[in-house]
């Protein structure tokens, strides 16, 4: 199995591009009334005159103020400058909040850097703009946005329009009074949904879903900290904000895409793997002669460590023949001195009365014996001769008390010795019941193989079966508030109690039993053990053992993998395939694979909230259930115009699988036979600043312009309506 690639995640390059002020503004624009337009996105803006291809500017839309504390000036950077040093990079601040303009300050910081940046260096624009704006952007915004580009600027005039239906227009579409369709515009900070009909977009039936690009930044960010609690590397929103845009895609189907990732064989072409940077440890390689060293004076030291041993052994066993001699001594002085000097004795040497010297001497001769028969590699296990049974079958009134006492001893010997020899036979007996058994299966496997693998598999899912009911039921058991818990707690108590009555009903005054209501019941619940079930679980793990031994070599299909403790194995789990990957096998001290994240279901699910907002907790109606509302406020005529072209466009709308998902979507809520095109922008990130350089060329420009002498008559929220923009009645 090859290895997947690994794709490599490094901090977001903050110092491309860097705009120079162009020099050919008096030469190519000056008093041209060429207009200026301004695709001011929530993500970036873009800027540039109407007359070329493409954009002049294209930057980040956010301004920082900060201090630099080496020339200690003030400073004020904007775009891509603004990331070029830390301090402004964390003091980077957007003019939006969501997509609407609501910090003119730095709205008018962004504009004055695009004049700069276009050579405009005249003390007035004297240039008509085209803006784009958010769909119904409040009246006070446009009004301050006004304000500020005809008091401050002295703009001569300025045309607003919607960004996604500039980007329609620049596809062909909204060019006359037939243009219709419904535009899907999937934004940095929310996505819409917009019905256009006879070449005007229809706002008052248009749909917002609060998801965009960067809730989808938020939402990876999230999933990758609860997945890596530990990563030892903090993840940044702008590296989140690249396995966005690199990493996820839309699923066509997302039950199916879950069930790709469930399965292990389709794993690997789900799984990405993210190297994140970090720093190898210096190991030092050390030469065949160090090695050498270090291995010779390893076997020193273990040399040492068994020379000690055995001269502790011998110590012991020194020691306790001592023990031996003096305390056989004692007992034999017992025949030549007095009782009474003889009890005193053995009183001062520490034993309670002769029974305990005699156990003592007994178990030193032991003791002795073990070690000398270890030291001369003898077999302890051997069997020993039969005990002496002479006085077994003697009368008890034949025999004085010496005789007696020494005749109950001949009993438990001769008792000892029959039971080992019933063990003994009954092991030999179950050898050959395994023996004959064993016979039996290699016939029955040799006559018919196929069935006999195939009864040696029931046979292990039986048993297998058997373990796993056996731990949920563990598991149960150990929920304090699970039934099986409360009917095995009420049953102890019941046992516990001097008057156990299971059967008989409580009276209402009666008191009730209380078990288990208090933790210290519960402990003692816990500490009962459960030897029965162990001992039943240790029986069935050993034939479980013993089938997938036999599967193992006789049948081709059935791997190492496939048995029950490499599945249960915390290391083939599903949520550890999804943290660590199939390939490499995972190794916590490879410092390489620490710093390594697993993108996988990550994948799918970034996207589908797009079609579940439900999955991060939005109470929203997904995609597919708003165009389908949508769609149905029309009547069967204009419905069969609306649908004709879906056109998708905005930054977010780049995520693969998009468009084809789109189109499965309406072939579900369409009725059958209804004909339906999806089209995508050409280039979803410059076709709403290109749509409005085309407006801005377009002969009837000026009659949906505001000029200033409008705006010094009518006020900042006068608008003129257009089927671009954002008309108010």
């Amino acid at each position: 199995m090859s290895e997947p690639p690994i794709y490599t995640l490094d901090e977001k390059e903050y110092d491309t591009p860097y705009y120079s002020i162009r020099t050919d503004y008096e030469d190519s624009f000056s008093n041209t009334k060429t207009p200026i337009v301004i695709d001011n996105g929530s993500y970036q803006c873009r800027a540039g005159w109407a007359t070329e291809k493409n954009p002049a500017l294209i930057f980040d839309n956010v301004v920082s103020r900060y201090k630099d504390r080496k020339i200690n000036l003030n400073m004020i950077s904007v775009g891509m400058d603004a990331y070029a040093d830390p301090a402004g990079r964390s003091n980077a601040r957007s003019p939006f909040d969501g997509n609407v303009v609501c910090d003119f300050d730095r709205m008018e910081t962004i504009l004055d850097y695009i004049f700069t940046t276009l050579g405009i260096n005249t003390s007035s624009i004297d240039h008509p703009l085209v803006m784009t704006e958010a769909v119904c952007v409040p009246q006070y915004s446009r009004k301050h946005m006004d304000e500020l580009l005809f008091e401050c600027y002295n703009v001569p005039s300025v045309m607003f329009g919607i960004d996604s239906l500039f980007g329609y227009y620049a596809n062909g579409g909204l060019h006359d009074d037939d243009g219709s369709g419904v535009v899907i515009s999937a934004g940095h900070t929310a996505t819409h949904i917009i019905p256009t009909l006879h070449g005007k977009g229809l706002l008052e039936r248009t749909k917002r879903l609060s998801y965009g690009g960067t809730q989808a930044t938020d939402y990876m960010l999230k999933l990758m900290q609860l997945k890596y609690p530990t990563f030892p590397t903090k993840m940044t929103n702008s590296q989140a904000q690249e396995l966005v845009h690199n990493h996820v895609h839309i699923a066509d189907d997302y039950q199916e895409g879950l069930k790709m990732i469930e399965n292990r064989d389709t794993f690997d072409n789900v799984d990405r793997i993210i190297q994140f940077p970090y720093t190898a440890p210096v190991i030092e390689e050390k030469t065949e002669e160090e090695l050498a060293r270090q291995a010779a004076k390893k076997e020193e030291n273990a040399r040492r460590l068994r020379e000690a041993a055995a001269k502790s052994r011998l110590e012991k066993l020194v020691k306790r023949e001592e023990e031996y001699e003096a305390f056989t001594e004692l007992k034999n002085a017992k025949a030549i001195s007095t009782k009474k000097d003889w009890i005193a004795r053995l009183k001062a040497t520490g034993f309670k009365d002769e029974a305990d010297l005699d156990d003592t001497i007994k178990q030193l001769d032991s003791a002795i014996q073990r070690a000398r028969n270890k030291e001369l590699g003898i077999d302890e296990h051997e069997e020993k001769e039969p005990p002496i049974t002479t006085l077994v079958d003697i009368p008890d009134d034949q025999l004085n008390e010496a005789e007696k006492k020494e005749k109950r001893k001949q009993k438990l010997m001769k008792a000892n010795y029959d039971a080992r020899q019933r063990a003994k036979k009954a092991k030999e007996e179950a050898k050959a019941r395994e023996e004959e058994q064993e016979r039996l299966e290699e016939e029955n496997r040799l006559r018919d193989p196929e069935k006999w693998v195939a009864e040696v598999k029931e046979k292990r899912q039986a048993v297998v079966d058997r373990i796993k009911q056996r731990k949920r039921l563990t598991m149960e058991l150990s929920d304090r508030r699970s039934r099986a818990s409360q009917l095995r707690m009420r049953s102890i108590a019941n046992l516990a109690s001097d008057t156990p009555s299971p059967k008989r009903q409580r009276r209402r005054k009666e008191e009730e039993d209380t078990f288990g209501a208090d933790d210290e019941d519960w402990m003692i619940y816990r500490e009962i053990s459960r030897e029965d079930e162990s001992d039943e679980e240790e029986e069935d793990l050993s034939i479980l053992n013993h089938y997938e031994s036999l599967l193992l070599q006789y049948d081709p299909d059935f791997l190492p993998e496939h048995a029950y403790e490499a599945t249960s194995s915390p290391t083939n789990t599903l949520m550890h395939m999804l943290a660590r990957g199939k390939y490499p096998p995972y190794d916590p001290t490879d410092i390489g694979q620490m710093h390594q994240l697993h993108v996988n279901v990550e994948r799918i699910r970034v996207g589908e909230v797009l079609f579940q907002p439900s999955i991060i907790g939005l109470d929203q109606a997904g995609l597919t259930e708003t165009m389908n509302d949508i769609i149905r406020t029309f009547n069967p005529e204009e419905r069969k115009q609306a649908v004709k072209t879906v056109f998708i466009t905005g930054g977010f709308s780049s995520l693969p699988g998009f468009s084809s998902r789109i189109s499965s979507s309406l072939q579900e809520i369409l009725p059958v036979g209804t004909l339906y095109s999806v089209k995508r922008a050409a280039n979803p990130l410059l076709d709403a600043w290109r749509g409005a350089a085309m407006v801005a060329q377009n002969a009837h420009y000026n009659q949906y312009a505001i000029t200033k002498k409008e705006y010094e008559e009518f006020g900042g929220e006068y608008i003129k309506a257009h089927g671009l923009g954002n008309a108010f009645r």
